[in-house]
């Protein structure tokens, strides 16, 4: 009998131990805010009065790389990857993060340019298929960087009607935020602590 009770109460230790275990609760890893502040610079004029320009004063240090990413997205869900630098690690006091755009429906042209430490980087596409659009708009962050990991920098919006389902630089929190309509296309340049996701077949 007393062995008995031994192997029930080894048990019943056994079973609070692994209940005991069971409810301690799971470690949550937050993700890591961007380290950077941008700040506008007002005294920068842009080099092509027909481009859409902003340069920004860094300050920080980032400790892991940083991924600048240029994002189209389509009203069938999908998104194309038109570039993904990575920032290096390193102090960024004073340096400067030039932005640019220039949508032209008129001739079809579109293109971006990116320009940190005196390195220009530009992209552009020419499409019979750009010349629908009616309406173009684009804006670019004028506040300092809010406490997250994925900060939209500059937004376009187009839409090949008069109207179009308006999207919130501040809304869009995530690439999965962006919300559209059929004909509408966004265009999103981001900075981010982790890569922007795309399938590799729609990278341009």
């Amino acid at each position: 009998m007393l062995k008995q009770m031994l192997v029930c109460s080894l048990s019943a230790l056994l079973l609070a131990g692994c209940s005991s275990e069971e409810a301690v609760p799971k470690k949550v890893v937050k993700p890591t805010e961007l380290p950077l502040t941008l700040e506008l610079d007002e005294s920068q004029k842009p080099s092509d009065s027909i481009k859409n320009e902003v340069v920004y004063k860094m300050s920080g240090q980032s400790k892991s790389p940083l991924y600048l990413t240029g994002t189209e997205y389509l009203p069938s869900g999908k998104q194309k990857i038109w570039f993904s630098e990575t920032i290096k690690p390193g102090q960024y006091d004073g340096e400067k993060l030039k932005l640019g755009q220039l949508f032209d429906t008129t001739k079809g042209y579109r293109s971006y340019t990116y320009e940190l430490d005196g390195t220009m980087h530009d992209w552009s596409i020419e499409s019979d298929d750009l010349k629908d659009f009616l309406i173009n708009g684009v804006s670019f962050r004028e506040k300092s960087l809010r406490q997250s990991n994925y900060q939209v920098l500059m937004l376009e919006q187009s839409s090949i009607r008069s109207t179009m389902l308006g999207n919130e630089m501040n809304d869009i929190q995530t690439p999965q935020s962006v919300k559209l309509k059929k004909g509408e296309s966004i265009f999103t340049i981001s900075l981010s602590t982790t890569p922007v996701g795309g399938s590799s077949d729609n990278t341009l």
